[in-house]
């Protein structure tokens, strides 16, 4: 799970940077969804570029090859063993290898950014490295305006919705994020607090808001099961 960097972190058993405080089995269980994003996107643009008209050529498809194969190896990495900063070469090689498909296939494809965008915000903690994700996908988004032979009459609306869409679901992923690590932050505290007063009232040493919570109830759970009278 998400920790709280002032509440009982382990510094030494979690990764930090862009994605805040996040310890193994959440980093793998963010990859795995990761893979699962990708070999599912992978799986659907496959029928969709089969029934183009004008057909895409055949060299065009290993783009869906890729990304199912990037999907699988993001699915089975140990990412417990791996840094976070992994996650960045996942947002990004699945940027790219959007933007080969919108390219090679079609300007629908782009749609697949709003998936990608929305899983930055979930993952990236960091609002200036999310900012800065943002400015990539827009980029990313307006790529076709500059090298498609295409009508720019054609691509233009599109894209207009493209935007709006891509934005409504980042904030709206975001928000719920932020709202729920608030909510998660404040009943630790409160957890915190009412093992405090516990150690307290037992004469025991009071940890603070610092400190292993779990290793604390165990503490009080023994010094109870100690003073009970034996029959």
């Amino acid at each position: 799970m998400y920790l709280d960097p002032g509440i009982g972190l382990n510094n030494g058993q979690a990764n930090q940077g862009a994605f805040g405080a996040i310890d193994g089995e959440e980093l793998r269980r963010l990859g795995r969804f990761a893979g699962v994003l990708l070999v599912a996107g992978a799986l659907v643009s496959f029928p969709a570029g089969v029934v183009l008209e004008p057909a895409p050529e055949a060299p065009a498809h290993l783009i869906g090859l890729a990304t199912l194969l990037t999907g699988v190896a993001a699915f089975f990495a140990p990412w417990e063993r791996m840094s976070a900063k992994w996650i960045h070469v996942g947002l990004i090689v699945s940027t790219v290898e959007i933007a080969a498909a919108v390219a090679a296939f079609s300007d629908d494809f782009a749609f697949f950014y709003v998936i990608v965008g929305m899983y930055a915000a979930y993952v990236i903690r960091d609002r200036s490295v999310l900012a800065a994700y943002m400015l990539f996908f827009a980029v990313a988004l307006l790529a076709p305006l500059v090298y498609s032979d295409g009508d720019l009459n054609d691509q233009v609306p599109q894209i207009l919705i493209v935007i709006p869409v891509f934005a409504f679901a980042v904030f709206i992923v975001r928000y719920l994020r932020d709202t729920l690590e608030l909510r998660e932050r404040e009943y630790r505290l409160f957890a915190f607090e009412a093992v405090s007063l516990a150690e307290r009232i037992r004469g025991r040493p009071d940890g603070g808001l610092e400190g292993d919570l779990e290793e604390r109830l165990g503490r009080l759970a023994e010094g109870e099961q100690g003073t009970r009278p034996r029959g």
